[in-house]
């Protein structure tokens, strides 16, 4: 795992474990004074696995839990998706751009389809944002 995924594990007081899951991952939260588990599903690939806990960290980021109601409440959850699918496009654009790539010659449409989102406006967005005019 790379010293930037670590450091944002560090931000959003998690920890990682590995196990088994109903999806690919979820945050458990735990008593007070102990970080959040990310439990992430065991034997995904590497790829997958960093967008997976790319994926939770979104919503450590995004979501209010004291405000919200995932499980019962489909806005809230369309609304939490949504946030944790931004972190990660954004995430994985800077990451593109750190590897020394030119973000005004990127092919959008191989990055959406790498990051594994449909939400090209999105990644296109997110490529603007390192161009130099």
């Amino acid at each position: 795992m790379d010293s930037h995924l670590k450091r944002l594990l560090k931000k959003y007081n998690l920890k990682i474990q590995f196990g088994p899951t109903h999806g690919d991952g979820c945050i458990v939260e735990t008593p007070d004074g102990y970080p959040n588990l990310l439990v992430v599903k065991e034997g995904l690939l590497d790829e997958q696995m960093e967008k997976v806990i790319l994926h939770e960290l979104g919503h450590a980021e995004n979501d209010d839990a004291t405000e919200k109601n995932y499980k019962t409440d489909y806005a809230t959850r369309l609304s939490c998706e949504s946030g944790a699918n931004s972190f990660v496009v954004h995430e994985q654009i800077k990451k593109y751009i750190d590897l020394g790539n030119d973000a005004s010659n990127a092919n959008w449409l191989s990055l959406a389809k790498y990051i594994g989102t449909d939400n090209y406006c999105l990644v296109q967005e997110e490529l603007l944002k390192y161009c130099i005019n």
